[in-house]
């Protein structure tokens, strides 16, 4: 382990800057399956090949519109289940609520490509840059980012994190919705009342008048119009169709590996052998799915350790315990690791599941395997300009770029230092 920490990475982190700033005049936003996705990569691979001891191109195939245009097919879903409820039969309802409910789930949550199948294929690439120890390679250490950009998120760059309550609210209803219509043909069922309908004026019958069937079809006839004005916004305001630039996110995360990179080359570790990704597809989560199911075998067997990096422009650090969108937990083994070495360089982070938002170590994780990510966030919460179109580079801090790049080092050299 080095002694002298200090001077690893320059604090101004102005080189990592001049590198953004370099994409954004050359390249500028990098849409998933894009060729400026693709002359990114290309960048990044020229800078690993100035100082790695073997740099790849890897290729997948994917549908990047699966991730998040489902949310097209849950809107369609739900949209005829309030409809069946009036016109054909509350459990029929029920069911294609339940259908949406479930797209939304294995699409986004699950990271399963159910209907992917209806959105065109892509092809794109990762680059891997990977820098040999001094002697026997006994550990295996991953540091990554992602090179691609995202489109803007309308209400995101409204809301906040706040959007989230829009997200949980649609869920609340669907699922109170789906109950509803169960417990209202059991009742029909149980009381032999095969002939009962919808009245869409029930809410007008005297209190005498009402039956418990009257009640739920009071209760759908009120919420069905909040829900469907929910999803109607999710559906319209969930992405624009501007690519953002994603200075932040996450090129920060790729001018720091690449930094972290160039420090190693110089000062070689003895037992631990270094992969720098830099993931394409990372804002449709299938490209990370792709590289976990090449490599798996090998990164099972040498116990192969991820940092994962996003958004290193902060107020402050997360290292992350879990990702809650994904129902990814993270292994302890490396983000105690992270924290640690984050104490030994003197910058404050803080440690705790990420409740809002995700990352490629998600995709790690749910095989098993061990990662975590640092996740640089604002005081409100999410980044600053995450998914907006002021993600450029005239907003990034250089400073704390240099800080999380000193964590990531102050961890690959205590790992080595075990031997």
């Amino acid at each position: 382990m080095l002694e002298d920490s200090k001077h690893r990475i320059d604090p101004s982190g102005q080189r990592m800057i001049d590198f953004i700033q370099r994409i954004f005049d050359e390249v500028g936003p990098r849409l998933a399956g894009s060729e400026e996705e693709m002359k990114a990569g290309n960048i990044i691979q020229e800078e690993l090949s100035t100082f790695c001891d073997e740099v790849i191109q890897e290729k997948f195939s994917c549908r990047p519109g699966g991730f998040l245009d489902f949310i097209w097919i849950t809107a369609l879903f739900y949209l005829a289940g309030i409809l069946a409820y009036f016109l054909i039969h509350p459990l029929i309802s029920s069911l294609l609520i339940f259908l949406a409910l479930a797209v939304y789930i294995v699409q986004l949550n699950l990271l399963y490509e159910v209907i992917d199948i209806l959105f065109p294929k892509k092809v794109e690439f990762h680059i891997v840059g990977k820098i040999k120890p001094q002697k026997e390679s006994r550990n295996l250490v991953l540091l990554s980012g992602h090179h691609d950009s995202a489109y803007e998120f309308p209400l995101l760059s409204k809301l906040g994190e706040k959007s989230a309550i829009i997200i949980i609210a649609a869920v609340v209803i669907a699922l109170l919705s789906i109950f509803l219509g169960v417990l209202r043909t059991v009742i029909q069922i149980s009381l032999d009342l095969s002939s009962s309908q919808v009245d869409p004026f029930v809410f007008l019958q005297t209190t005498q008048n009402l039956t418990f069937v009257n009640v739920i079809d009071t209760i759908q006839i009120i919420i069905f119009p909040i829900g469907a004005i929910l999803v109607i916004i999710l559906a319209f305001f969930l992405r624009s169709n501007k690519v953002v630039f994603g200075a932040n996110d996450n090129l920060t995360a790729v001018a720091a590996i690449l930094e972290c990179g160039k420090f190693i080359s110089q000062n070689k570790l003895k037992y631990t052998e270094i992969w720098l990704i830099s993931f394409a597809g990372e804002e449709h989560m299938r490209g990370s799915k792709r590289f976990v199911s090449q490599h798996y075998e090998e990164l099972k067997q040498r116990q192969a350790l991820l940092l994962n990096l996003e958004c290193l422009s902060a107020d402050k650090f997360l290292v992350a315990t879990a990702e809650n969108m994904y129902l990814a937990k993270h292994s302890p083994l490396v983000f105690e690791k992270v924290s640690q070495a984050a104490k030994r360089v003197r910058v404050p982070v803080e440690v705790g599941p990420l409740r809002f938002a995700g990352s490629d170590a998600a995709n790690f994780s749910r095989k098993g395997l061990h990662a975590t990510t640092i996740f640089g966030l604002s005081t409100t919460g999410v980044p600053d300009y995450w998914h907006t179109l002021n993600d450029t580079p005239d907003k990034l801090s250089g400073p704390s770029i240099a800080k999380g790049a000193e964590i990531v080092l102050q961890f690959v050299y205590d790992v080595d230092s075990f031997g």
